[in-house]
């Protein structure tokens, strides 16, 4: 085996050359583009198309100084495209959680299905109509009743509506429709499997084999990944969670393979299994570069799919069938949007948003054509229809605050919608020990709400349990506040023992939130001053009687009154002995 790659170092240097042209492309050409405000995602496709075997590629043959900075053979990229939504499915799980899905359950379950069952029937009839099979179009139908989740999240975070009401909304039909994901691949793996004559049987079948292993790996998963990240955190050592969290989600990829089913959905549940445990945000931090970077690699090879011969060969066929996806889908939401009470102009900015197909459609046409559902022809192009759509959606953000506006005039009633505010004022407290739990319990009692932050894994799992808002990760890491801070956090307390990262984390706080408050400890009174000049809001120095002072300031800061802050600082210092650890 090694002998034989050493003979042949064509395809090493091959390799090579494309992660090199992509890491070129990554570092310098993408960020070109943004400063000239093109957006991430449509920078990755502009590549694709340039570098691709349908760009440049094309004249290497005539000028060889080209071949260095073009990918004829896109099977790498690909593959590494397919790592990207191995990545997105598992970010996706990571962030689900029980307490999202009940705040948002309306829009969720109510919205976000009516919305794919919809769309899926439409685009079902449309594809039999032209004379796709059964099963091509029930594929078809449903992962084009699917939108694009990187591209629709990325381009809202790059625009800061988030967090904003059309965010949430957004956030919510596509949070509906990733979990739809989950039978979709199952069906898709049936009808890859030859036998088409009875696709009943093979639903029922494919479902009840597929929910089995679902079951099997959750079951498993949730008795054997808690210990182990325990005995992983201990350490400390964040090399030895990465690797663990990437060997996790392979397995649990390569298991749902072998089992007939997508490795995307092995890795969403693998995302599961670790939202459920105390790990996750410092997972979250960890994992999200590296996610970028894998989906950077997805929308290359998107962009490496656009054949502009083919798009000048058939262009009007082309641009109709676009502006047909787009009119389908957006005909479909907007009327369910408003159904559900939402205003005109939020249901007709989400309708605009969400009218691409999206990255499944691309993987589920594939397996489709492996399967000969499709044919060879009809599948490149739906695969171009798809790969162009998904490229002009940037287009679409722009033109949809002019239909929002026009939606308004139209219908210019108050909305009712539940959306407004998801958001709670919180503290954010940067460790747990003595002094951290002090404050929890006084803000707890004033019914304050509050997120502390500990890497301390023995501590946070004694404290979880007793139900304190505790999570595990390093407070150092101004990533993992960013996950927090959405805006709604009203004071920070730096409690940490570790007196000589408190420079460095108050530096980053004031850095990125000006005028937060920040309460911390300092050793003596000689710490005091800098650490004002450096921007800290309250300083007390390290004695007996430093924690209660630091939640006297704090609770002054949120607005409590003089009288109930001394009645709970009189109760606290006969329950002081109760305070753990």
């Amino acid at each position: 085996m090694i002998d034989s790659e050493i003979s042949d170092p064509g395809h090493i240097i091959d390799l090579m050359s494309n992660i090199l042209l992509f890491f070129g492309l990554a570092g310098l050409a993408v960020p070109l583009l943004q400063r000239i405000k093109i957006s991430p995602v449509l920078a990755y496709l502009l590549c694709g198309i340039v570098i691709g075997p349908y760009g440049l590629a094309l004249f290497s043959s005539e000028m060889p100084w080209l071949v260095p900075f073009t990918i004829k053979d896109s099977t790498t990229v690909r593959s590494m495209g397919e790592l990207g939504i191995i990545a997105l499915m598992f970010m996706i799980g990571l962030e689900l959680s029980l307490t999202r899905l009940r705040e948002l359950k309306r829009l969720v379950f109510g919205l976000g299905s009516i919305q794919i069952l919809a769309t899926t029937i439409v685009i079902f009839l449309l594809a039999k109509f032209f004379n796709n099979s059964l099963q091509a179009s029930i594929l078809i139908g449903a992962s084009f009743a699917l939108s694009s989740t990187a591209i629709v999240m990325q381009l809202l975070e790059e625009r800061r509506l988030v967090n904003r009401p059309v965010g949430i909304l957004c956030f919510s039909i596509l949070l509906m429709q990733d979990l739809a994901v989950v039978p979709i691949l199952v069906l898709a793996g049936a009808f890859s499997g030859g036998d088409t004559g009875n696709t009943g049987g093979m639903i029922l079948s494919a479902l009840v084999a597929g929910t089995l292993t679902v079951v099997i790996m959750y079951i498993t998963g949730r008795r054997l990944l808690r210990p182990i990240l325990k005995y992983i955190s201990i350490s400390r050592n964040a090399e030895w969670l990465i690797a663990f969290i990437i060997f996790f989600v392979i397995a649990c990829a390569s298991i749902t393979h072998f089992a007939g089913l997508s490795p995307a959905l092995g890795a969403f549940i693998a995302g599961l299994l670790i939202a459920e445990t105390e790990f996750r945000h410092e997972v979250d931090v960890i994992i999200t570069p590296l996610k970028s970077m894998l989906l950077g690699m997805f929308f290359l090879s998107i962009g490496m799919m656009i054949n502009l011969a083919e798009i000048a060969r058939q262009p009007l066929l082309l641009l109709a069938s676009v502006i047909g996806i787009y009119v389908v889908k957006a005909s479909i939401i907007f009327p369910v949007c408003r159904w559900f009470k939402i205003s005109g102009r939020r249901s007709a900015q989400a309708a605009l948003f969400l009218a691409q197909p999206g990255e499944f459609a691309l993987l589920i046409i594939n397996v489709a054509l492996i399967a000969k559902l499709i044919p060879t022809e009809s599948a490149q192009f739906f695969l171009l229809v798809t790969a162009t759509a998904m490229m002009l959606t940037p287009l679409l953000f722009r033109l949809a605050p002019l239909a929002g506006d026009f939606a308004n005039r139209i219908f210019p009633e108050i909305s009712t919608e539940e959306t407004t505010q998801t958001d709670e004022r919180i503290v954010i407290i940067a460790g747990f020990g003595r002094v951290g739990q002090l404050l929890g319990k006084l803000l707890e009692e004033q019914k304050i709400p509050y997120i502390t932050i500990d890497n301390n894994v023995e501590r946070v799992q004694i404290l979880k349990e007793q139900g304190c808002r505790i999570i595990y990760g390093d407070a150092r890491k101004m990533e993992l506040w960013h996950k927090i801070h959405n805006g709604a956090v009203i004071a920070a307390v730096i409690a940490i023992d570790d007196h000589s990262s408190t420079d460095n984390m108050l530096k980053s706080i004031r850095a990125q939130w000006p005028t937060l408050p920040v309460i911390m400890r300092s050793k003596d009174t000689e710490d005091m001053d800098r650490l004002y000049d450096m921007g800290a809001k309250y300083v007390v120095a390290e004695t007996l009687e430093s924690s209660l002072r630091i939640a006297r300031l704090l609770m002054e800061e949120v607005g409590i009154n003089n009288a109930d802050i001394e009645k709970t600082i009189e109760k606290s210092w006969e329950q002081n002995s109760k305070v753990y650890f």
